[in-house]
């Protein structure tokens, strides 16, 4: 079998446990239950080799039955590195990979492979509640080369192909592809808001003949549609849905040269859903069914002093809890669901919870809210229908935080000179560090503090060295200031969008394990670094605020760089290399047209032709010009004023030793921030 086999995910099948003892040994003696009854085994072990290596078993060996070798599925399923899903319903099991999506029906001989049946001469069975394959259909299904040693009873299972045997060279003849009629999908639409109703619909340009769907590991719905080719983008992040993070695609060739297209939809947790197809075939709905939260039940444990909520809905709850302040709440909030809940909740079994009430926050989203009296902490854990929330006693104390304001407030318990306060600004990292001229453990204590917003993941609270510090964990890079607000000091976290004028994102393009393209002894990604540092260094005291996506060889995704230029800048500005022919040189910026560009402001455009002109200008270099472009990722998934400077062609040599030489950067770099100061006088949307 092809080695992309090794890179399948992981999960296993719940099918049980073993109903009786089994030693391992060279000789395997247990009792056999299948058929609806029991069997005495007392045979020589099976030992089964993956690619010469030994696998152990765990609670199923294999075994020979009615002179077949059968084969524990979930065991082989783990070795192979297979996605294993077990439909009790239907007595199925489906085995998933890149390529791959076959179905063994227990106690059939038949199988289905990417939608086309296949034939075993023995069908899969359960034996003492494990899913057993015989060794033959394993081959077949999946492409392997299994071979049978009968003197030491081994099989033996290679996932590399099988050696050829040499034949006298014959004409060549092409392969043939299935004679099939292809449709296309050529649209996926996702729900219109997050509060709206939850159906993903995916659309074909002709009537789709066949397809699969199956549920993976509780959080991927993978559907693959037979005879479809893709028209569709990859990666899909704006769902508007708390449900379904992201849509992925991807176009797939089958052994017998047909194609197919498989289509998965991430989730954020279990939800019920539905896939119906329309009457002319042309569109498949995947619909999620709102949850009804039906149940909560409450109580103190005194063992370990936590109030103990229990939620109950009739399928998976996806929530999200977080904390708001004055008064100090946490807030459980659960997406695309009705209720069966009274409105005010009784709270008196419990500790740190003063009341309790539910609401519909939005159209579609059930919000339960637990007010406590002081600074608590809290945990929660999920479950197929429910979820458990424990609220406790925390190891902070004289502070609290407000989600709706993104401020923490800390109580006046003792003086702090507000102007010695530190603020280290590490947000290529993910967090600020907010560091108090002194000891204050003794006032506001240490741990944890859950924030779980769109702003703050939460704020870790330590002393070292003297000196306290708080941590903000961020989910969106932000600015922080700290005020003497009388009875307490306000720490306020803001967009820098609202404490800077200008704010520029700078992207040097690549990086880490993409090094972008190479030529004449250099790699884009490393120049791409040395330009964009160049470019920041000549907006120091511009008025400019400036963030960069990266400043070392690591590698964002192109999507995480759209994503911060969208959340906090005012434009951005990514810098590439170009790479053609050895004789293509000069200097191009593309850009993309937004929907929401204006005459009056600002665009993709305008700062395009600005950045084009100052480095043609100041280096003399080819103009190339500027080019719309519909096909880049950080383009497209920008709505900010966005454009990708191609510098010059590394792979010309003249274009590439210029791009070497300190004094060319430094002027190259200064065109670009030349061109940036002018763009921003334009006015910003």
């Amino acid at each position: 079998m092809r080695s992309k086999w090794k890179r399948l995910l992981l999960t296993t099948m719940a099918v049980g446990m073993l109903s009786s003892a089994t030693a391992y040994a060279a000789n395997v003696s247990m009792n056999l239950f299948y058929n609806g009854k029991n069997h005495t085994y007392n045979a020589k072990e099976i030992v089964v080799q993956i690619d010469g290596k030994k696998m152990t078993p765990k609670d199923m060996p294999a075994v020979a039955i009615d002179g077949r070798t059968m084969l524990p599925m979930r065991q082989i399923a783990q070795e192979l590195g297979c996605e294993v899903v077990w439909n009790e319903a239907a007595q199925q099991v489906y085995v998933v990979n890149d390529d791959y999506t076959l179905v063994f029906e227990i106690n059939k001989t038949t199988g289905i492979k990417n939608g086309k049946t296949f034939t075993m001469d023995v069908p899969p069975m359960i034996v003492n509640d494990r899913t057993m394959l015989p060794v033959r259909a394993l081959a077949t299904a999946l492409d392997l080369n299994i071979t049978w040693d009968d003197p030491s009873r081994t099989v033996s299972i290679s996932t590399k192909a099988a050696p050829t045997t040499p034949t006298t060279p014959t004409t060549p003849t092409q392969p043939t592809t299935p004679n099939v009629n292809y449709v296309t999908l050529n649209k996926v639409d996702v729900p219109a808001s997050k509060t709206a109703g939850q159906t993903f619909t995916i659309q074909a340009n002709g009537a789709i003949p066949s397809y699969e769907e199956i549920l993976v590991a509780d959080n991927k719905i993978v559907l693959d549609f037979y005879g479809a080719k893709s028209g569709l983008a990859s990666n899909i992040t704006t769902t508007n849905s708390s449900i379904v993070s992201a849509v992925r695609t991807a176009q797939h060739t089958a052994e017998d040269g047909s194609i197919y297209t498989r289509v998965v939809l991430d989730l954020n947790s279990k939800k019920k859903y539905e896939v119906t197809q329309s009457a002319d075939k042309t569109k498949v709905y995947i619909t999620f069914s709102k949850v009804m939260v039906d149940n909560i039940s409450m109580k103190h444990n005194n063992n370990t002093d936590k109030d103990v909520i229990e939620i109950e809905g009739d399928s998976a709850l996806g929530a999200s809890v977080s904390t708001l302040a004055n008064p100090n709440r946490i807030v459980v909030d659960i997406p695309n669901a009705i209720s069966e809940l009274d409105s005010t909740l009784d709270v008196k079994v419990l500790d740190f919870v003063t009341a309790g009430r539910t609401a519909m926050f939005n159209e579609t989203t059930l919000r339960i809210v637990f007010e406590v009296g002081d600074l608590t902490e809290y945990s929660y854990t999920t479950d197929s229908d429910s979820m458990t929330l424990q609220i406790y006693r925390s190891t902070m104390k004289n502070m609290s935080y407000d989600a709706n304001k993104d401020v923490l407030y800390l109580q006046k318990e003792e003086k702090i000179n507000t102007g010695s306060v530190k603020i280290n600004d590490n947000y290529l990292n993910g967090y600020v560090d907010v560091v108090l001229p002194g000891d204050y453990e003794d006032v506001y204590g240490y741990g944890t503090y859950e924030i779980g917003d769109d702003v703050i993941k939460n704020i870790q609270i330590s002393t070292n060295g003297g000196k306290t510090t708080l941590r903000f964990n961020q989910n969106r890079i932000s600015c922080y200031s700290i005020k003497d607000d009388g009875d307490r000091y306000i720490i306020s976290v803001k967009n820098p969008q609202d404490v800077y004028d200008k704010v520029l994102l700078l992207d040097a393009g690549h990086g880490g394990s993409d090094p972008g393209a190479s030529a004449n002894g250099i790699v884009e990604k490393n120049m791409n670094l040395t330009i964009m540092q160049k470019v920041a260094q000549q907006l120091e005291g511009s008025g400019i605020k400036v963030y960069v996506t990266r400043d070392s060889d690591v590698y964002p995704s192109n999507n995480s760089r759209a994503q911060i230029a969208n959340e906090i800048a005012d434009a951005m500005v990514s810098i590439h290399m170009n790479s053609g022919s050895a004789t293509a040189n000069g200097t191009e910026v593309l850009y993309k047209v937004h929907s929401n560009d204006t005459g009056s402001g600002l665009t993709s455009q305008k700062l395009a032709e600005l950045i084009q002109n100052s480095i043609v200008q100041a280096t003399g270099n080819n103009n190339r010009g500027t080019k719309h472009r519909t096909d880049l990722l950080i383009l497209n998934g920008t709505t900010v004023p966005t454009v990708i400077v191609e510098t010059v062609f590394i792979s010309n040599p003249g274009d590439a030793l210029k791009i070497t030489q300190t004094a060319y950067q430094n002027t190259i770099a200064k065109a670009i921030a030349d061109a940036i100061e002018e763009a921003f006088e334009y006015g910003l949307r």
